[in-house]
């Protein structure tokens, strides 16, 4: 008897521990996930549904999306498939078709897609790219204009949400260069500062509600 309760009280437990959590239960703390309530970044395996259909599952490690994770059509049919590293798609990643015939695949290296030479397309030179032989340059009988100096524009920050990932900050996929600002929900603003390459750089301002500056870093 006593072998029947634990054989059951074993299986009782695996059953806990094989549960998967709904990524609808996590929180996106600065790039980190976390359950609600809790203040360490969950490690485990999510879920998400979609009218009781799986949309995607993986696994979370400490708050980061990490190795293999799959995303499926509402039929069941996988749409996706390919691994996280750090909170970045990293090496192939496969696509299908609603009808299950495969699509086409993507390679990536810390959350960059490579083109089809191995070099990130965001690293693609113009002057790489073949082109045609300049025409003949024909002058018009025109008096000259003066140049009118165009004043550079600096680029609008981003917000804060709209980054993804952890140590390494990405926006639509590739690492972010450039400004970000981060507001209270009240409307107030709670950081502002740089990126380049995704990581963080150069001075870092942080307010408190009242728009107060609370501290200043530099990295």
């Amino acid at each position: 008897m006593k072998k029947v309760l634990i054989f059951v009280l074993l299986l009782a437990l695996a059953g806990c521990a094989a549960k998967k959590v709904n990524f609808d239960q996590l929180q996106d703390r600065n790039g980190l996930y976390y359950l609600v309530n809790e203040d360490k970044p969950y490690n485990g395996e999510v879920v998400s549904y979609v009218s009781g259909k799986v949309e995607f599952e993986g696994d979370v490690k400490n708050g980061l999306k990490e190795g293999i994770w799959s995303y499926y059509y509402p039929t069941g049919q996988k749409k996706m498939e390919g691994q996280f590293s750090d909170g970045l798609k990293e090496g192939t990643w496969t696509f299908w078709k609603e009808n299950g015939q495969p699509e086409l695949t993507e390679v990536y290296k810390m959350g960059k897609r490579l083109g089809n030479d191995g070099i990130p397309e965001a690293e693609v030179k113009k002057d790489s790219i073949p082109v045609a032989a300049p025409l003949p340059e024909v002058k018009p009988e025109v008096k000259p204009v003066p140049e009118k100096k165009e004043q550079a524009r600096k680029p609008q920050p981003v917000e804060w949400e709209r980054l993804h990932g952890g140590p390494i900050k990405t926006l639509d996929g590739r690492p972010y260069s450039g400004p970000v600002v981060k507001h209270f929900r009240e409307g107030g603003r709670e950081l502002d500062g740089q990126f380049y390459n995704g990581r963080r750089n150069g001075k870092w301002t942080f307010y408190d509600r009242f728009g107060n500056i609370k501290d200043v870093r530099y990295y």
